[in-house]
C-alpha cells in the first residue's frame, strides 16, 4: 500500500513539473504555485548602446497575446517587462546576469500594484517585502537561422519564491524577436 501511494505521488509531483520543463510553446506562461494565471504568448527583446565604453541597456517584454510584431509600447501593456544593463567589460556566464528589474503587470496577479523586483545584474538581494528569492534558470533568445529569423528554441524560466510561501514561475518557449525600437 506504500508503495503505491508513493508512486502516485511521484507521478503528481511528475506532472506537476511537466509543465515548466516542457519545451512546447503552450506551456508558456506566468504560474502561481503550479496554476497558470496568464499565457505569454510573445516575447520582444531590444537595447541599446548610448556609451560602448560603459555597456549596452537590454529590455524584455513579454505579452499576453502573440504579436507577429513587436506592439507599441503605449499601445500594448506588456504582463512582464524585463530591463538592465551589460557592463562593458564584464563577464556573464549564468543566464540573465545583467538583469536589474522585473515588473510583473498587477492584473496578472490580482493586485493593486505592479510586483517590482529589483536586482543586481541578475541577483536578488532583498528590498521587497513580497519576495524572498529569485532563480534565473535560463535567459535564452534562442538560434538565429540564416535569413535572421529566429528558430523557436528561445527559452525563459525563472522562479520567484514569495514569503508568503507561494511561488511564482515565467516559463516562455518560442521565438524571442527584436523589438523594433532603437
Amino acid at each position: 500500500m506504500k508503495r503505491i501511494v508513493l508512486l502516485i505521488a511521484s507521478a503528481m509531483l511528475v506532472m506537476a513539473c511537466e509543465k515548466y520543463m516542457s519545451n512546447d510553446p503552450g506551456s508558456s506562461g506566468i504560474y502561481m504555485d503550479g496554476k497558470r494565471l496568464a499565457p505569454i504568448g510573445s516575447v520582444f527583446i531590444g537595447g541599446g548602446i548610448a556609451d560602448p565604453a560603459k555597456g549596452a541597456s537590454h529590455r524584455c517584454h513579454m505579452y499576453e497575446e502573440y504579436f507577429s510584431t513587436g506592439p507599441r509600447w503605449d499601445e500594448v501593456p506588456s504582463i512582464v517587462t524585463m530591463f538592465g544593463f551589460r557592463v562593458a567589460g564584464a563577464s556573464y556566464s549564468g543566464p540573465g546576469q545583467y538583469l536589474n528589474h522585473i515588473i510583473i503587470d498587477n492584473a496578472v496577479l490580482n493586485t493593486d500594484r505592479p510586483l517590482l523586483i529589483t536586482l543586481q545584474q541578475g541577483e536578488y538581494k532583498g528590498g521587497n517585502e513580497q519576495v524572498a528569492s529569485v532563480r534565473i534558470r535560463n535567459y535564452d533568445f534562442g538560434t538565429v537561422n540564416d535569413n535572421g529569423r529566429g528558430n523557436g528554441d528561445g527559452k525563459i524560466d525563472i522562479v520567484i519564491s514569495l514569503t508568503d510561501g507561494r511561488t511564482l514561475r515565467l516559463h516562455y518557449r518560442g521565438t524571442m524577436p527584436n523589438d523594433g525600437y532603437c
